[in-house]
């Protein structure tokens, strides 16, 4: 009875924040969106679940991570959060229904209800009030943070970091054993139910252990940093094999978000005043909501510029509540005379914690930035705002001091203070009506379930045979997750894909298939070993190695079914035939330096430096590249690019390596004009293997290095144009070339004779603003590049020459 309460408490709770969700949960999906997050735990739900039935091994050898999604990638389960732990428990209720919407709807009803239960717990056990242990439950599990991100169910799992505060307190306070291993086990939980938290609570841990540790006066005890040490230890067992596989796998694709990127998902000091939209009593009337203007509504010259992080948005949506708020107040207040103390210094440090992180690099920048390139797995994180948890999670349990304090019933049990009584327990009611009031959510709107059993996935699943499927047009963003959800019935790899990161090679992989059937996209559904294309309409003509399998009202499924003969006329023919390379100007030992300046919002400063040389063996060329140290507050780098030339200037090999402040990435480029591809890997024997993603590449194509040696060889006359092909990291472009004129230009304050060339950059796909560029090349026999001005959306860049030196 003393847990029925509050179970069925919390149960109401999340039944009416989440209504209708409870009389429809296999018809509606508990997200207000479908595709983009939504779908993609609903598809890494099912794939663990079904994972956990079918090969229970994969789960403990780490197989279950080559999930099949993004092919012929591997280990992209840990392009996101995984949901095994989550996964494995529900696997039983999935093996009688096997409805993947139900689980999903099931988990995110549970995942509420387990947060409040934990904070009651937790507050019950520590803090010593039932009114208060109420009040910090109904907030943890029922508040902003989880309405704001209903889209995200990795996040819903808040139900760990109360019980290791829990055991921190009992590992503190006592001598068991007993507490120290489970301090280690639940901590381990809370990191692998999510990445997110795993970082945020072990950062918290260690900051609240310290604070705890101090307030109680213990803060030197031998004993105590025993049991941390202990506890941490084994956390970190348990979390290592999930650990490897996340950290091999950043480190192959060179996963990792630097400062600027973290900055796009900071908090405001503002966000903490706005609500969800649906908060029934600030959101959708309005009272604490704020909308960002349109790009459209803005003035001309503002519109593509670069803007600050929106104001709103899940990241920005962190409105506690002004009940819990006050009432924390007076439990700092009241709990600080009293034998809260210890408690109350945790909670106060632990919220102020979350409060800084949560305003990203912007808040304490010094912090953030070693915290982001000392911490493993901090890197990873896109949404610094996700720290304010630990606000709401200080708050909640000071609060529940500040309810104990007020209520405390410190009179004798006489007929004078009845009356005292009676109005204390008034106000209890108040505040809890009052507080209810401000945290009720109830979604505006719930999607419909995707359809997860169609024509094209029973026929996919039915027809004998492995073979990857290529669902087309493929997208490069939530555009894909209805073919991944669509993937849980048959099961095979799918090109597709959509997950908190992606792999190198999608984007021009992407180009290339979405051409079909070009022989662009052959070459690229070929070397990717894909047997199977889904169309929405039938294409005009299919020709061998595309064979027409099945068609659908909505889909037609095309197999590619090769020989040897085909596979020998696979190679395209050239659609653009470059100028023959000229004389060579350059020279191995030739070194030019460059300063670069960028201009933006009424200033100019130096943002790096450039040099671009030629080594042995002939021709060996490198760039080098550093950012200033200004620049290097959000974004540092020390990269260098290499590439591998023939006498042609044609590229043999590129090398990329990326020093970009904890991320650090290597990554290798072999070229084969003869079979028109390029094969990418960590490394050159990896990019040579057979295991590498391999890319076509169109005929006489060099990558950029090579083509900008390439250009100092061709004539250059004025009025001239060049149009040649070239390929960037797999990426297939053409350059077009205009020779402008000859003119003089002030280069470190001298003023030089110079031919100026406007290059021009074609895309398959107009992905991106173009950029407007400029190079100015010396007027002589060498023809070594000046200026470079580029115009952009982010400002204006100059990369000018300070030094060259034309080698032996």
């Amino acid at each position: 009875m003393r847990w029925l309460r509050p179970l069925l408490a919390y149960v109401a709770a999340a039944i009416v924040t989440t209504w209708p969700l409870v009389l429809h949960p296999r018809a509606l999906l508990g997200a207000p969106t479908g595709p983009g997050d939504p779908y993609l735990n609903l598809w890494i739900l099912g794939w663990g679940m079904q994972a956990t039935l079918s090969n229970p091994a994969s789960i403990f050898n780490g197989a279950v991570f080559n999930a099949n999604i993004f092919h012929p990638a591997t280990g992209t389960l840990a392009y996101s959060d995984h949901l095994l732990l989550q996964g494995l428990l529900l696997a039983p209720l999935y093996a009688i229904t096997h409805d993947v919407v139900l689980c999903y709807n099931v988990l995110l009803l549970a995942s509420l209800v387990a947060s409040a239960l934990a904070m009651h717990l937790f507050v019950r056990s520590i803090i010593c009030t039932e009114s208060g242990a109420y009040l910090a439950g109904l907030a943890w599990g029922f508040g902003s943070y989880h309405f704001a991100h209903l889209i995200h169910l990795q996040l819903q799992s808040l139900y760990f970091l109360p019980l290791t505060f829990l055991f921190l307190h009992r590992v503190i306070a006592g001598r068991r054993a007993r507490d120290v291993v489970l301090l280690g086990v639940v901590a381990a939980l809370q990191a692998v139910s999510s990445v997110y938290y795993g970082i945020i609570g072990g950062l918290a841990l260690a900051v609240g252990g310290i604070a705890l540790a101090v307030g109680v006066g213990r803060w030197r005890s031998a004993a105590v940093l025993r049991r941390f040490s202990y506890a941490a230890a084994l956390a970190s067992v348990l979390v290592l094999p999930v650990a490897i596989v996340y950290g091999r796998v950043a480190q192959r694709e060179g996963f990792g978000r630097n400062l600027y990127e973290a900055e796009r998902g900071a908090a405001y000091a503002s966000s903490y005043l706005q609500a969800p939209p649906g908060n029934v009593l600030y959101g959708r009337t309005g009272l604490l909501r704020q909308h960002d203007t349109p790009a459209e509504a803005l003035p001309a010259e503002a519109q593509g510029a670069e803007a600050g992080p929106p104001h709103t948005g899940p990241e920005r949506e962190l409105f506690t509540g002004f009940v819990l708020i006050a009432l924390a107040t007076a439990g700092v207040w009241l709990g600080w005379r009293g034998d809260a103390r210890p408690t109350v210094m945790t909670m106060v440090v632990v919220a102020a914690l979350g409060f800084a992180l949560s305003l990203g690099p912007g808040g304490v920048r010094p912090v953030y930035a070693a915290l982001h390139r000392f911490v493993f797995g901090f890197a990873a994180i896109r949404a610094p705002a996700r720290f304010s948890v630990l606000v709401m999670f200080g708050l909640c349990v000071l609060a529940a001091i500040g309810i104990r304090e007020v209520t405390s019933p410190r009179m004798p049990s006489t007929e004078k203070h009845r009356g005292l009584r009676v109005l204390r327990g008034r106000f209890v009611f108040v505040v809890f009506v009052a507080a209810a009031l401000e945290w009720l959510h109830v979604p505006p709107t719930l999607v419909a379930t995707p359809s997860l059993h169609t024509d094209v996935g029973q026929w996919l699943a039915l027809e004998p045979g492995p073979g990857a499927v290529a669902l087309l047009p493929l997208g490069l963003d939530i555009d894909s997750t209805p073919a991944m959800v669509q993937s849980l019935e048959h099961r095979r790899p799918i090109v597709n894909g959509y997950s908190g990161q992606r792999p190198a090679f999608y984007g021009p992989m992407v180009e290339a298939i979405n051409t079909f059937p070009s022989g662009d996209a052959l070459t690229a559904l070929h070397d990717s070993r894909v047997r199977f294309v889904v169309t929405p309409r039938p294409i005009a003509r299919a020709e061998p190695p595309v064979v027409e399998r099945a068609r659908f009202a909505d889909a037609t499924i095309y197999e590619l079914q090769w020989t040897p003969a085909l596979e020998t006329r696979l190679a395209a023919t050239a659609a653009i035939a470059p100028p023959a390379p000229g004389q060579i100007p350059f020279r191995v030992g030739e070194l030019a330096r460059y300063k670069v300046d960028w201009g933006g919002a009424g200033v100019n400063l130096s943002a790096g430096d450039i040099s671009i040389g030629v080594e042995a063996p002939a021709y060996r060329l490198v760039v080098k590249a550093a950012t200033a140290p200004w620049v290097a507050q959000f974004y540092q780098a020390q990269d260098v690019f290499a590439t591998q030339a023939d006498g042609n200037l044609f590229p043999l090999v590129h090398e990329r390596d990326q020093q970009e402040g904890s991320r650090h990435v290597t990554r290798a480029f072999v070229f084969d004009d003869r079979a028109h591809v390029v094969r990418t890997g960590l490394t050159i024997t990896d990019a040579q293997a057979q295991g590498a993603v391999v890319l076509p590449m169109a005929p006489g194509a060099r990558d950029a290095i090579a083509a900008l040696f390439y250009v100092r060889t061709l004539p250059l006359t004025i009025g001239g144009r060049a149009r040649f092909p070239i390929n960037e990291a797999g990426r297939n472009l053409v350059v077009e070339l205009v020779v402008d004129g000859v003119e003089r230009i002030n280069v470190q304050g001298r003023d030089v004779e110079a031919i100026r060339v406007t290059p021009t950059i074609e895309r398959r796909a107009d992905d991106r603003q173009p950029l407007a560029s400029t190079i100015w090349l010396s007027n002589d026999a060498r023809r070594v590049p000046l200026v470079l001005d580029v115009d952009a959306g982010f400002g204006h860049v100059r990369v000018e020459l300070v030094r060259y030196d034309a080698g032996r």
